[in-house]
């Protein structure tokens, strides 16, 4: 065979393998990295990586795991006279060797955002308490249920070995069977998918493309020559902020042309500023949070904040105090964590201290609580209650005044 027919063959049979192989390069780059994604409508394999990628989720599931692992989270005891502090355990204070607890709550939000469901390993001593969390990568837990209904786990590398909840902490997100959470990255392809392939679609384009903003026309033709010579004596006169204000002067019927961006570009330019609305509703973080201020103004900026913090945040503070709570392996009875909010829901300064002042006037802070709200010296001297003096405690029995309330030996 002549060598022209062997390259034909040859090409005719890549032509054949890429028409019968629907898997694009990037998409096997995908495979063989280990990715498992899933392909939507719009041909893109959407990964958890893939849809890091996207500024606008990369930034909504950032500023969740961000805001709720930097939470104070403290241990305390029901009593019946109300709760009071006690020592935080060994897997709140150090989770693992090289994990803070701020780490391990932050990964148990990027599992959930992109999986459905934060998983934990506890270490235990010799005696069997739990010293120690070791987060666990979703996709290296396998799912199921026992025979009596139990949950059942299977780690990447361990089949041959099946665990409990025993073993592993499982805090699963929205669920429909509520057991597991749904996967987001799957539930959500053809929205991110889209997001994705606008992203690729502008990088292509703008790289690719040939965008003019002026350009110059002769009526009569111009050679190679006469084209490169007109050019540069142009930007001579016209190019560079000295010759920002300078007036053009053109000759021989030469005319000067702007050029906008066409209906497309500007369709292009409205999907991306799109995707930021859409990736904040998935998320569930509003657009705001996103550096997207087109709905913002100085007047609803700080009840919008608040809101992030009440309809964005807490859900998810609820959610890992329930599981973490729930765990009989955790905690002794009675016992339970709490992630406190109240730094995230501060406003500003003046309207902090007019609130700390009423709580304490009216009776039910105490100074020394408010100085350690603000991080201040506390000292037990501080460790009372004022009651104000121009009113009085009706007994509810006999509608009469009831006495003095105030314990012997307290500070007027």
């Amino acid at each position: 065979m002549a060598l022209a027919d062997r390259v034909a063959s040859r090409a005719a049979e890549r032509q054949i393998s890429r028409s019968v192989d629907p898997v694009t390069m990037e998409e096997f780059g995908y495979l063989l990295s280990g990715q498992q994604g899933t392909v939507n409508k719009s041909g893109v394999s959407v990964t958890a990586r893939r849809a890091m990628s996207i500024p606008a989720w990369k930034r909504g599931t950032q500023y969740l795991a961000e805001q709720v692992s930097g939470l104070p989270t403290h241990t305390y005891r029901d009593r019946p006279g109300g709760r009071e502090r006690r020592a935080d355990p060994l897997w709140l204070k150090r989770p693992d060797v090289e994990t803070p607890w701020l780490t391990l709550v932050e990964h148990w939000i990027m599992s959930m955002t992109h999986r459905g469901d934060g998983f934990a390993w506890k270490k235990r001593n010799d005696v069997a308490q739990v010293v120690g969390l070791r987060g666990i990568h979703p996709d290296r837990v396998k799912k199921g249920l026992a025979s009596d209904g139990t949950k059942a786990f299977q780690i990447d590398g361990r089949q041959d070995v099946g665990y409990t909840t025993r073993e592993i902490l499982h805090i699963p997100g929205l669920s429909l069977d509520g057991v597991w959470g749904i996967d987001v990255i799957t539930y959500m392809a053809q929205a991110i998918g889209t997001a994705a392939a606008a992203e690729q679609f502008a990088a292509s384009s703008f790289g690719q493309g040939n965008h003019l903003q002026a350009y110059l026309s002769f009526k009569e033709d111009l050679t190679t020559a006469q084209a490169d010579a007109t050019k540069a004596q142009w930007e001579k006169f016209h190019k560079g902020m000295a010759n920002a204000n300078e007036f053009g002067v053109l000759g021989n019927g030469a005319e000067y042309h702007t050029v906008s961006l066409t209906p497309e570009q500007q369709q292009l330019l409205e999907t991306r500023g799109f995707e930021v609305t859409e990736m904040a509703r998935i998320i569930g973080v509003p657009p705001h949070k996103l550096y997207d201020l087109s709905r913002a103004t100085f007047s609803n900026i700080e009840h919008q904040a608040i809101e992030a913090v009440t309809d964005s945040i807490m859900p998810w503070v609820r959610r890992i105090e329930a599981y973490v709570n729930f765990d009989p392996h955790l905690l002794p009875p009675l016992n339970f964590i709490e992630m406190d909010p109240a730094g995230l829901l501060r406003g500003d300064a003046a309207s902090e201290a007019a609130s700390l002042q009423a709580s304490i006037q009216g009776g039910w802070m105490t100074p020394q609580y408010a100085a350690q709200r603000k991080n201040l010296p506390a000292p037990e001297t501080l460790n009372y209650y004022q009651r104000p003096l121009n009113t009085a405690v009706i007994d509810p029995v006999s509608g009469e005044i009831a006495p003095d309330p105030t314990p012997q030996g307290a500070p007027a």
